[in-house]
Formats: C-alpha cells, sequence, structure tokens
C-alpha cells in the first residue's frame, strides 16, 4: 500500500475540485440554454364591447407575438353584440354579456370589423408581420410570455457557482 504525502495531495486535490467545478456546472449551463431557447408563448390582446363601442378601437398586433385577439361583450342591458369582418371573412355569433370571441389573425394586413346589429360599433386590427420593429399598440394582454433571456436560469447559475466554488476553496484550504 502507497501512502501519500501532503506534496503528493495537491495535485490530487486540485484535480477533484475541478472535476467538481466542471461536473457541477454542467447541468446548470444546459439549463440556462435551453431556458433560452424556448419558444416564446403567444399574449392574447382582448378587446372590450361596452357603451356601444368596442375599447380600443384599433389595435395593432404582430404575428407569432400577440396576433389572437378576444373581444368580451361587457355591455349589460344589451342582450347582444357581434364582431364580423368587414368583408364576413370571420364574425362571432350573438354575444351575450360575459361571453366572448377569439379570432386568431394569421397574415398581415389592416382588418375593419363592426357589429352586425349596431352597424356604427366599427374596430380595425393591424396586423403586423413577424419581426415587425413598429411599436405594438394593444389593449391588455395575457402575461404567460416567456422573457427573451432567461434570468431566472442566470440567478440560479451564478449562485450555484459561487456555493460550488465556496465549498471548494474552503475544502481546499482545510486540508493545506
Amino acid at each position: 500500500m502507497m501512502l501519500r504525502t501532503r506534496s503528493s495531495q495537491k495535485p490530487l486535490a486540485r484535480r477533484r475540485i475541478f472535476s467538481a467545478l466542471v461536473f457541477g456546472f454542467i447541468p446548470l449551463l444546459f439549463l440556462a440554454i435551453s431556458s433560452s431557447h424556448v419558444a416564446t408563448a403567444q399574449t392574447t390582446v382582448n378587446v372590450s364591447i361596452n357603451n356601444f363601442s368596442f375599447t380600443p378601437a384599433t389595435i395593432t398586433v404582430v404575428l407569432g407575438v400577440n396576433n389572437t385577439v378576444t373581444w368580451t361583450q361587457n355591455q349589460s342591458g344589451i342582450p347582444y353584440h357581434t364582431v364580423t369582418a368587414n368583408d364576413n371573412s370571420w364574425g362571432s355569433s350573438h354575444l351575450t354579456t360575459g361571453q366572448n370571441f377569439t379570432y386568431t389573425f394569421t397574415s398581415a394586413g389592416t382588418y375593419d370589423y363592426h357589429c352586425t346589429l349596431h352597424t356604427y360599433m366599427k374596430g380595425t386590427v393591424i396586423v403586423l408581420g413577424a419581426g415587425s420593429s413598429s411599436s405594438i399598440t394593444t389593449s391588455s394582454t395575457t402575461p404567460n410570455a416567456v422573457p427573451e433571456f432567461p434570468f431566472q436560469a442566470l440567478a440560479a447559475v451564478v449562485i450555484s457557482m459561487i456555493v460550488v466554488a465556496s465549498y471548494a476553496v474552503l475544502r481546499y484550504s482545510r486540508r493545506n
């Protein structure tokens, strides 16, 4: 049996620390990289139907980002409203108070719509192509989009690195 001296243990301890650091960070690095490639979830733009109007009357959305629009009939005392494209390419049935209609736009363009029962109620959806740099005007959006940069994953990796490095330094310093 070979006895190791203190000088022969130093390179071994350094290799262990290096191995712990490298293999401890590989799963964390994988987590950070995979988090940054998560597709952005689409958000929904909401339009309220109230006081014989669509609010907001004009919205701008971007394909692949927030091109799903939900209209909600919020007007009480009025039995029905509809949401119908001026060219009749899409539309809702009669919506009673509390009901909604959702439509996802699939191509860029300007879409004018109205209520078939109250033709003076009008609105417009402007759909921009994916990657448009124009400002987006919407009403409220559903906050279920994943951030573009994974700040939480990065924070977890940094904290883990600090913990593992601190442990390694303490362990190494105790042996010397």
